[in-house]
């Protein structure tokens, strides 16, 4: 009947899956999953709500290993803080965070972009008095305060690299002599700590499980989930995670990412993958039919983070082909905190 969703029991038993697509009509909308196998079979799975799914992994994370109380270093990054009259006027006009909506006790995740609408550095940014705090990959700081020295010119901004540690810990107060500030990406990744780091450790258990909470979070990391001046603020979801701002005013790069956002020309996004057998590291990427249609990212056992291509990975889906990486067949999953979808 046209104009009707196909019922579940509808297509449940179909073995073509051309003609279970052509029945949804509207690809992975319906809350249910068509998994199709290896022998081209076509089985229903019914799925939560994305608010059930979100409440899901946010309780299974918080039963993970990392206790309350234990404060993991995150060794790899470090800070920088700039502070002076100046300093908001200055970050307005260069930072895709309006200042505006930045609140004492939240971290955002910003990012200064290239003229061409690209990540050139992102950030951890929040407040600590009059001072703003940026929290950045070790790499890349000795650049960043280069590229922010430059665009200060006789600005009233002081810019200096600090000695506090960066820690995240699942409870504001587990060091009370850091400050403490919420990750706002999402509730599984608890607060920013930064301070002295005494006693603060990394285990790689802590690790490991403050990856799963990314993965299961789906929230990039740079140098595992994409490449900066590679990606497009969009193809780590950095509008639905509240880092990216249309409406306060001109900065570097902002023409071109509205222009995306009003046309609506997104196409890569993060999402989740799943396999039933560990997922290869390295560069892998997701194939249909023998072409790539996404790019891996952090991987840990049978899940992962990849940006894909939406339009084709539904147009793949559509037409019955597997989704495998390196012959392993895997499964999408989108953000429970997103609203876009594999018609895109």
């Amino acid at each position: 009947m046209p104009g009707r969703q196909a019922k579940h029991s509808d297509i449940a038993s179909l073995s073509d899956p051309v003609q279970v697509w052509k029945r949804l009509r509207v690809g992975l909308k319906p809350a249910c999953a068509y998994i199709l196998s290896e022998d081209k079979t076509v089985a229903a799975r019914p799925l939560p709500s994305r608010k059930a799914r979100f409440r899901r992994e946010r309780n299974e994370s918080m039963s993970a290993v990392m206790s309350e109380n234990a404060i993991l270093h995150l060794a790899n990054r470090a800070v920088v803080r700039l502070s002076g009259t100046d300093t908001e006027s200055l970050l307005q006009r260069l930072v895709t965070i309006d200042m505006d909506a930045l609140r004492e006790g939240e971290a955002r995740h910003g990012a200064l972009l290239t003229p061409q609408g690209k990540i050139a550095m992102d950030f951890l940014i929040c407040r600590d008095g009059g001072a703003v705090l940026f929290d950045l990959d070790q790499t890349i700081v000795a650049s960043f305060i280069k590229k922010m020295t430059l665009y200060r010119m006789r600005s009233d901004v002081t810019i200096r690299e600090s000695d506090e540690r960066v820690g995240v810990a699942f409870t504001p107060d587990a060091d009370p002599d850091a400050l403490a500030v919420r990750d706002i990406r999402s509730e599984q990744l608890g607060w920013r700590l930064y301070g002295k780091g005494e006693g603060w450790q990394a285990t790689d258990e802590q690790k490991s499980d403050y990856l799963a909470r990314h993965i299961a979070a789906i929230v990039p990391q740079v140098g595992l989930d994409f490449t900066l001046e590679d990606a497009f603020p969009y193809d780590i979801n950095m509008d639905f995670l509240g880092g990216l701002f249309f409406d306060k005013g001109c900065y570097v790069g902002q023409e071109v990412v509205s222009r995306m956002h009003h046309r609506g020309t997104a196409r890569r996004r993060l999402v989740r993958i799943e396999a039933d057998q560990p997922i290869p590291t390295g560069d892998a990427v997701i194939e249909a039919g023998g072409k790539p249609v996404g790019s891996i990212g952090a991987v840990l056992d049978k899940q992962a983070l990849a940006v894909v291509r939406l339009d084709r990975v539904g147009e793949a889906l559509r037409e019955g082909e597997l989704l495998t990486v390196k012959g392993i067949p895997v499964r999408i999953e989108l953000p429970a905190y997103a609203y876009f979808s594999l018609d895109s």
